[in-house]
């Protein structure tokens, strides 16, 4: 049923919110303002606009954050989620191709490196880019047209309901990786509340 699976980074693949969320406690640090982790956390769950407008981040301010937050020795260190890296293996092993589409820049490829997940991936559409932000289509349908994939083969997978809404406003199915069992109510054609259910629904679709 589905052989193409296209990834969110942050949240989905990779435990990073406790990283960002230091980085943004980090940045307002540095500016004379101290921020509730938590809050925080719970905005960047939304989506890092959201936590920008939220905390009233200046335009002029973002370059600062992504340096602090692509700075791969601050820690909190982001990781992949246990089961992860299999997941991406069985995948490619049973003749499907993941994909990575995320807002975070370049970084999440170094990530992927780090851990050496990166050749698991086909493509990658990272912030460079400078795609619409999710729950736009733009950055799905680009993966779809340049690699030629048929739309009822293709999965969007994510934390957040922007990215299901950018796989199901692209017209493909989409998975929502629901860690903290928060966005019930919202729209997805496939719910899971852990990684081990991810990946028996990876299981019982693939091919």
């Amino acid at each position: 049923m589905i052989t193409e699976f296209i990834w969110d980074f942050d949240g989905m693949l990779f435990d990073t919110y406790p990283h960002t969320t230091a980085a943004l406690c980090e940045y307002f640090r540095r500016h004379g303002k101290i921020i509730d982790p938590e809050e925080a956390f719970g905005k960047l769950k939304i989506s890092i606009r959201e936590a920008f407008r939220y905390f009233s981040l200046p335009e002029d301010g973002e370059k600062e954050f992504y340096e602090i937050e692509d700075d791969l020795d601050f820690l909190p260190r982001g990781v992949p989620y246990e089961g992860i890296p299999e997941i991406l293996r069985f995948i490619t092993e049973n003749g499907g191709r993941n994909y990575l589409y995320t807002h975070r820049d370049k970084v999440a490829v170094q990530y992927l490196d780090l851990y050496g997940l990166a050749p698991l991936f086909t493509d990658f559409v990272t912030r460079e880019m400078d795609f619409s932000f999710k729950p736009a289509p733009d950055a799905v349908n680009y993966l779809i047209e340049k690699h030629s994939l048929n739309k009822d083969r293709c999965l969007m997978l994510g934390d957040r309901t922007i990215d299901c809404g950018s796989g199901l406003n692209a017209g493909i199915k989409a998975l929502l990786f629901d860690e903290f069992g928060t966005l019930k109510e919202s729209e997805y054609t496939y719910y899971t509340a852990s990684i081990k259910e991810v990946a028996e629904t990876i299981k019982s679709i693939i091919r």
